[in-house]
């Protein structure tokens, strides 16, 4: 009995150690499939992965060619002189657009439209130079480092403030002069920027005293300027890029006639003059020129 006992507590623990075996080798075995598992799991994750990024990089090449061949249509309709229509509605076409490049010129073109452009009623101007603030802003957002960015989003905030009233223009006076230098900043010889800037300074040099004293009550210490900082900012603008713009020559005369040089206001007068007459703000400028002479002739 003794034996037989001995023989049954043996076979026992036999078989609980064959099976414990087993179910450990069991274990081991759903172990090694779950490695293999997960190991194709991952394979298979980095395989989609780079499949779905190699598809992002071929959509962002194409977008960037496509946005590079839509900039250079614009600039090619641009420097054609007059389309200012076509150029907008080219613009205007583009859907889902993100690229900064492509959104100020959407805002110089909405602007030029509104300013030069023919058959233009008083609304449509009024949306267009609303339409050209909204864009120079997403440019702006899309990208901070881009100077031309900085440059329309404070030119149109200027176009924007003549339908909100003397006291929004005046309240906005710093944001814009902080967006011409910034714009400076990042691209010196841009002529426009420093012609912006010189009619900056002349606006508040040339501000009426009930401005003044309405900037005073917005700010405290309100923006001000003279006419030298101003002549000094056109004269770089033409130094930039000499005879860029009849309006540039034309306030140039303005502004040394204010400083009493007569000599040197006849001269850039003279000039518009003789400036090639492309758009109304040509005409104007012209017509501006020839009364400000005849004063001046006596």
């Amino acid at each position: 009995k003794m034996s037989t006992t001995l023989f049954g507590i043996i076979r026992s623990l036999a078989l609980r150690t064959t099976s414990l075996v087993a179910t450990r080798s069991l274990a081991k075995q759903k172990r090694g499939l779950g490695r293999k598992f997960a190991l194709a799991v991952s394979a298979a994750s980095a395989f989609a992965f780079t499949i779905h990024q190699k598809r992002i990089e071929i959509f962002a090449k194409e977008n960037k060619q496509k946005d590079k061949h839509v900039i250079e249509e614009a600039d090619k309709l641009y420097n054609m002189g007059g389309q200012y229509r076509e150029l907008y509605d080219y613009l205007k076409k583009q859907k889902n657009v993100k690229n900064c490049s492509i959104l100020w010129r959407l805002a110089r073109a909405a602007r030029d439209l509104a300013l030069k452009g023919e058959d233009v009623t008083d609304n449509e101007k009024k949306e267009l130079i609303y339409e050209a603030f909204n864009a120079s802003k997403e440019a702006l957002d899309v990208d901070e480092s881009d100077f031309a960015a900085h440059k329309w989003y404070a030119i149109t905030i200027g176009d924007v403030g003549d339908y909100e009233g003397t006291k929004v223009k005046i309240s906005n006076a710093f944001l814009i002069r902080d967006h011409l230098e910034r714009a400076t900043e990042l691209n010196p010889s841009d002529a426009t920027t420093l012609h912006c800037l010189g009619m900056w300074c002349f606006a508040f040099a040339d501000m009426p005293w009930w401005q003044h004293k309405m900037a005073a009550v917005i700010f405290g210490t309100p923006p001000s300027s003279t006419y030298k900082e101003a002549a000094d900012y056109f004269m770089q603008a033409e130094r930039v890029d000499p005879n860029f713009y009849s309006v540039n020559l034309l306030m140039l005369g303005k502004t040394y006639i204010k400083m009493n040089d007569h000599k040197r206001a006849m001269l850039f007068l003279d000039r518009v003059l003789h400036y090639p007459i492309l758009n109304t703000e040509d005409e104007n400028a012209k017509v501006e020129a020839e009364v400000l002479l005849k004063s001046l002739l006596g």
